[in-house]
């Protein structure tokens, strides 16, 4: 019983989780040759989410993984393991950046979500 309960406090940070995940695949399935608006569309859903979290790690750990990240499909991509159809910045859409940042806050979000409700490994 008491991890319903739980769950009840929980249910509107988790949905805003998965929201945020859904959105941004989406943005990027739809849009990805127009960097600009997926660029601006991943920004813009990623100030909503760090505006949500209102933590300091969480904006250090969005930053790591943008650039971490990127960086790392930089280097992936130059040696030839895969490609980008449209991109605008070291062989990656500028976009990507953003994505991976926002990737990276979103799991640490949900895993103290899921640690809140008492879940453990």
């Amino acid at each position: 019983m008491k991890f319903w309960r739980k769950l009840g406090n929980e249910k509107n940070n988790i949905l805003f989780n998965i929201s945020f995940a859904l959105f941004n695949i989406a943005v990027v399935v739809l849009f990805y040759r127009n960097i600009y608006l997926t660029t601006f569309l991943v920004l813009f859903s990623s100030v909503i989410a760090l505006v949500k979290w209102r933590s300091l790690i969480s904006l250090f750990v969005f930053i790591f993984g943008a650039l971490f990240g990127s960086f790392s499909e930089v280097i992936v991509i130059s040696y030839g393991a895969w490609t980008y159809s449209v991109t605008s910045f070291l062989n990656i859409p500028l976009w990507l950046f953003i994505l991976w940042g926002g990737t990276v806050a979103f799991f640490y979000q949900t895993g103290k979500e899921v640690g809140r409700l008492g879940v453990k490994s």
